[in-house]
């Protein structure tokens, strides 16, 4: 079908009904002969269009400068003193109903300098808030360490020199069983009804029994931090989001899955650990003793408490030295650990 836009050529209507179908059936022989070849259909709509443009009666008898559209094939050519030019068209325009302009929303406020700081909101910590009074706090140790950590005491003593390089005052031992010590009960009894929170003062447990309770599940959104500050649930400085512990669900130490109370890496020998992915501490995984995990240390003294039970004076070359100012090396921090887990239960 042809559309002329400079000079108008009359004919009967049924020269145009002949000439469609001219052009159907050109179209149809086209198709039924190569359906998929794009370079041979390509070679039947020229060979169309050279039929329909040269040799039908409509097309002949068009003036220079009319306009013809064959309408299958959405093309478009002019009538030139030579016979028929190819009119390149343009990219679509469509049209669409009219759109009634939205006013643009209020830019926000302006953010007070505080706020720069990004802190990601948590709701479903028991207190996403510092808690006020004593509580015992849970912090990563700043490296993954493997199943061979040379022993039980080397990692409380980590715990305990990176706790005060961190600034905290507490006694830290390392979240871990050993032969002799069962998880449940390396927090002092007298403190175990405090709020186990991260090094920001975030609460992640609401006591160091609920630990305990139900695999030790933590919350949604919970964060833990290593003690140089970064979040170990994120961070790629710990690739795998696994801790060890080596205990029982219920806190009773496995003798058979703490790779030889921590002193052996062999890939053959396992130790439980638990991945933090599915908010429990101590879920039941095997793992092999050669990979490097999360170690977990946790406040077994409130720092109220642990300082009055410190009650030796410490001396340097220049008189008293400040007990808080004082690093115990591996011997001293073991006997300091054996002293305060030896007295007496009494009141604060």
């Amino acid at each position: 079908m042809f559309v002329h836009a400079a000079l108008k050529v009359s004919k009967s209507p049924l020269d145009e009904l002949k000439a469609l179908k001219e052009l159907k059936d050109l179209k149809d022989r086209d198709r039924d002969r190569d359906r998929h070849g794009k370079y041979r259909a390509s070679i039947n709509y020229h060979l169309m269009c050279y039929f329909v443009l040269t040799k039908h009666p409509l097309a002949s008898s068009s003036a220079v400068g009319a306009l013809a559209y064959v309408v299958e094939e959405q093309a478009l050519f002019v009538k030139v003193n030579s016979g028929w030019q190819y009119v390149l068209l343009g990219s679509l325009v469509t049209q669409s109903a009219p759109t009634h302009p939205t006013p643009a929303p209020a830019p926000p406020p302006p953010m007070p300098a505080a706020s720069l700081v990004h802190k990601p909101s948590i709701s479903n910590l028991v207190e996403s808030s510092p808690v006020p009074g004593p509580s015992l706090h849970l912090a990563a140790l700043n490296e993954p360490l493997p199943g061979n950590m040379h022993g039980i005491r080397r990692a409380d003593y980590a715990c305990y020199r990176q706790g005060r390089r961190a600034g905290f005052r507490g006694t830290f031992r390392a979240l871990l069983t050993s032969k002799i010590q069962n998880l449940n009960s390396i927090v002092r009894y007298s403190d175990r009804h405090l709020p186990v929170v991260n090094t920001q003062g975030e609460v992640l447990f609401k006591s160091f029994s609920d630990m305990f309770v139900g695999n030790g599940a933590l919350a949604d959104g919970a964060r833990i931090y290593s003690f140089n500050g970064r979040n170990v649930l994120t961070d790629s400085h710990w690739p795998q989001k696994v801790i060890w512990h080596g205990s029982r669900a219920n806190g009773e130490r496995a003798l058979d899955s703490y790779c030889q109370e921590w002193q052996n890496g062999d890939p053959t020998s396992r130790g439980l650990g638990s991945a933090l992915h599915s908010h429990k501490l101590l879920a039941q995984e095997r793992y092999p003793c050669s990979s490097h995990f999360i170690v977990l240390c946790v406040e077994v003294a409130s720092e109220i408490n642990s300082r009055r039970k410190r009650e030796t004076i410490r001396y340097n070359t220049t008189g008293i030295l400040d007990e808080d100012d004082y690093l115990y090396n591996a011997e001293e921090y073991q006997q300091l650990l054996n002293e305060i887990f030896a007295q007496p239960l009494r009141e604060n």
